[in-house]
């Protein structure tokens, strides 16, 4: 025990003098060095390392003794793999220096043996993996897994130094998928060239100013990624067929990896008329919610017509999909069932746009049309967005009303007729508190005497609602401004600390209001900034794009519609 407190915290005092510090302490056949390349405790494993060879434990003849370097647990975890892990790259350096043997190449005795190299991918310590990668001998498929596995935990450097080494890792598969799979999971992973904020635009006009990439995690991810497709290029004809990439392509339309999608489409834009199950990016996109793919569409023209029109299995069509209720992480990030109701009801006019009018009035294998499907699949959100907005409303009413109450009662102070600046101030103030406090007062009963109907859902509901809680915040604004006025006249030969103390809790419902402003900002963006401006993505490519794609490939899709 003690020896094992020690190593846990770096304690080398309280063990000088033992006679045997390195020998085994844990419970599955960790060694001291073990556990304390672990505790990433750096000094220790330094004097630990100098005793060992003060000891003649690091020699040829001792490599097979189960306390040197090359020591492994019950699984034959060595200390080098537990430093991997941890990433601390000069402890491993402190034990690569000292070895004699092959310590990074001894794997794990688990179902599938880890050398300290993948041990430190899997960790996403990028040092590690830099320091490790030319010591360790790849044997079998140990390479591209490697490789895979630095792309997974977004060593992108790493990756692309090891496929400038190994051009056959740009078609290496692990566990079934590519890197460009992987790749595809990641919208994180790519620089959102397309639409870049308006600091942003405005500094890279400036050339001494232009923000530099190159080092960037997502450089070289675009890098990896444009590697990655230079082993397709001599196949281009075929990459139809090739299923690796409209895989990938699917694998991005569901996370909604648009900048990803983007390069792939420009790199052959037949892949646009490819599909999953019947399904083409675009059902995928209205289906997943992700808008920034389904404004694709407007780039493409009448060929984005024939490919929405596609109906897919059940015989359903794309607005059956928008009639579908969104994944929950979509309405995770809207607050407010109402407002979630909302979106809804917005997505599902936006896809509506695209579809002639039979495809609304189509009916799927149940018999139901979209808006019937709508109907029953937001029945339930509905219902909580009712009440949300009478919860809402109702706790509002309680507030306007007594604000109401009070201005409507409040008497003119002693002294405000003898300074008529402050007579305007608290006069203004507390008309504006009583007009701002009927106006909520209306907007809230107006929203409790609704139909609750979906359309209303669309606008009506979120406007009054907006109007009411607006008006509420600036009657309460406007109700202490006018408490401060009067308050200052009465007390104004009192001592000044009495003024900050009663001034700084004046403000609180102030600051209350400031702090709840999101819940009108959401309503305000999502009824009248719902959908994003156009970017031209695709356009340019597009009208400069060979035709590559077969007529019989066109004329089957012309079928299906």
């Amino acid at each position: 025990m003690r020896l094992y407190l020690a190593a846990l915290n770096g304690n080398w005092k309280s063990i000088e003098g033992m006679q045997r510090i390195q020998r085994r302490i844990g419970r599955k056949g960790e060694t001291t060095l073990h556990i304390a390349a672990a505790a990433n405790k750096e000094e220790f494993v330094n004097k630990l390392l100098a005793w060992m060879g003060d000891n003649n434990l690091i020699t040829a003849e001792n490599l097979a003794v189960n306390v040197t370097l090359t020591a492994g647990n019950e699984i034959g975890t060595t200390a080098l793999n537990f430093a991997a892990a941890v990433g601390n790259v000069k402890i491993a350096k402190a034990m690569l220096d000292i070895d004699i043997g092959d310590l990074p190449n001894i794997a794990t005795t688990l179902k599938k043996p880890m050398k300290p190299l993948l041990m430190a991918a899997s960790s996403g310590h990028s040092k590690m993996v830099e320091l490790l990668y030319s010591m360790t001998n790849m044997v079998g498929n140990e390479e591209a897994e490697i490789f895979i596995t630095c792309v997974k935990n977004n060593l992108y450097g790493e990756a692309l130094k090891m496929l400038e080494n190994n051009c056959r890792l740009a078609r290496a598969k692990s566990n079934g998928e590519t890197a460009l799979h992987v790749l595809a999971r990641k919208p994180s992973a790519f620089v959102n060239e397309s639409q870049p904020g308006v600091l942003t635009r405005h500094i890279n006009n400036i050339p001494w100013l232009k923000f530099k990439q190159e080092n960037s995690k997502q450089s070289a991810a675009n890098d990896l990624f444009t590697e990655r497709l230079e082993a397709y290029k001599l196949d281009v004809e075929n990459l139809f067929e090739n299923p690796e990439i409209p895989q990938a392509l699917f694998e991005a339309a569901r996370v909604g990896n648009i900048e990803f999608m983007v390069k792939l489409i420009r790199f052959d834009f037949d892949i646009l008329w490819t599909t999953d199950k019947h399904k083409s990016i675009f059902h995928i996109a209205v289906e997943k919610r992700h808008e920034s793919i389904f404004n694709l569409l407007n780039e493409l023209g009448t060929v984005g017509n024939i490919i929405v029109h596609r109906t897919i299995e059940n015989g359903s069509n794309i607005l059956h999909l928008a009639a579908g209720l969104a994944p929950q992480e979509k309405l995770n990030a809207i607050s407010g069932a109402a407002l979630q109701m909302q979106r809804e009801l917005q997505w599902f006019k936006e896809v509506e746009k695209f579809v002639s009018a039979d495809y609304k009035e189509m009916k799927n294998s149940k018999g139901d049309t979209p808006y019937v499907l709508f109907t029953k699949k937001h029945e339930k959100l509905r219902r909580d967005g009712e009440k949300w907005m009478r919860d809402t409303a109702n706790y509002s009413m309680v507030v306007s009303v007594l604000i109401g109450s009070i201005m409507f009662t409040g008497q003119v102070a002693d002294g405000l007729n003898e300074n008529p600046h402050l007579f305007l101030v608290f006069t203004v103030s507390t008309a504006i508190s009583l007009f701002g406090s009927s106006t909520s007062l209306i907007m809230f009963l107006y929203i409790l005497t609704s139909r609750y109907s979906f359309e209303d859902f669309l606008v009506s509901l979120p406007v009054r609602l907006m109007i009411g809680v607006t008006s509420l915040y600036i009657s309460i604004a406007a109700m202490m401004v006018s408490f401060a006025t009067s308050f200052w006249l009465k007390n104004y030969n009192q001592r000044d600390v009495i003024f900050v103390v009663i001034g700084l809790c004046a403000c609180v419902p102030i600051m209350d209001v400031l702090l709840k402003y999101r819940l009108v900002f959401d309503i305000f963006q999502s009824t009248f900034f719902r959908f994003r401006p156009q970017h031209r993505l695709l356009q340019d490519e597009i009208s400069n794009a060979p035709v590559r794609r077969s007529q019989s490939h066109l004329s089957a899709d012309l079928t299906s519609v």
